[in-house]
């Protein structure tokens, strides 16, 4: 039970921080928003908390520049690869499902799959800096996760009209973001060595 307790504070100890944050800013600066999808929103910053740490966003005293490149896709199809490759789909599915319940405009799966996307490619390039490797697989399996969880989501949601249309949603999401990785790197090892010390 201990072992338990320390692994979900080890994944969500940045959501401490983060997502008052998060709620705090969308109840100043996006009412609307605060009043019909708080709920969908502090989920998306628990799974974005627990994604950027399984993913290894480092704390700023471990951040160096360790480069460990694969920029040709599927060279290594081993039993392994294939395993790691549907752990990557199965990471990103929640964020393909969150987003089209967070925001409208993620609503469609173009979209979506940008997002998916871009959110893989900043992971990848986080993990230049980290003991990680940079792999165009990982890139490729990732956005594939986001496109099964919008589809998973349209199945869900298909029926229900958008609660709320944000002008910015694409905004908010960087910032959301932006909130989740600082918190991360600048707050979350700290604040994890501080509870482990007690």
């Amino acid at each position: 039970m201990e072992n338990l307790l320390l692994i979900l504070l080890d994944k969500f100890c940045g959501a401490i921080v983060s997502l008052p944050l998060v709620l705090i800013y969308i109840f100043l600066f996006d009412r609307e928003r605060a009043k019909r999808k708080w709920g969908w929103m502090a989920l998306l910053v628990l799974y974005l908390n627990a994604m950027y740490i399984v993913i290894g966003v480092p704390g700023l005293e471990y951040i160096r520049w360790n480069p460990n490149m694969n920029l040709v896709p599927f060279t290594n199809l081993l039993p392994s690869s294939l395993v790691g490759m549907a752990l990557n789909i199965l990471m990103f599915l929640p964020l393909g499902f969150l987003l089209p319940a967070c925001f409208e405009r993620y609503r469609r799966w173009n979209r979506t799959l940008v997002a998916g996307f871009l959110t893989s490619l900043t992971v990848e390039l986080i993990q230049l800096f980290t003991f990680r490797a940079t792999d165009v697989d990982d890139l490729i399996m990732n956005t594939l996760g986001t496109l099964v969880g919008f589809l998973l989501a349209k199945l869900i949601f298909r029926h229900r009209s958008a609660v709320y249309r944000g002008k910015k949603d694409w905004l908010e999401l960087v910032i959301v973001n932006a909130i989740v990785l600082l918190t991360i790197v600048f707050v979350r090892y700290p604040l994890m060595e501080a509870i482990l010390n007690l």
